[in-house]
């Protein structure tokens, strides 16, 4: 069961990332805008993260496409964090009072 949610998420990658390049490379659409938004989602859920514990194999491999396949998920989660840090500084509020986490 593992290995089909390897496969699932590389997949879904994989389709998120061609999907993207070939935005770059023709006209704007915003189906190719939202699917690979989607695809990327579905693969960083689907994944199972050793992070999460939900993988305990050691295999150097998946480790590599686990960093490969999480890295655009956790990119937009950190900006998402450090856009909450700097409204709670530009409103004034103090410690960690404001976070936008998701």
């Amino acid at each position: 069961m593992e290995s089909l949610r390897e496969l699932i998420a590389t997949l879904c990658f994989i389709a998120g990332t061609i999907l993207v390049t070939s935005m770059l490379a023709q006209e704007f659409s915003w189906l190719m805008l939202i699917a690979p938004i989607i695809l990327y989602a579905t693969a960083y859920l689907c994944w199972p993260s050793k992070r999460r514990g939900k993988r305990d194999s050691e295999n150097v491999v998946l480790d590599i496409i686990e960093l490969i396949i999480e890295f655009p998920v956790e990119f937009f989660l950190w900006l998402f964090r450090l856009l909450g840090r700097v409204l709670a500084s530009l409103l004034g509020a103090k410690g960690d009072g404001l976070d936008i986490d998701i």
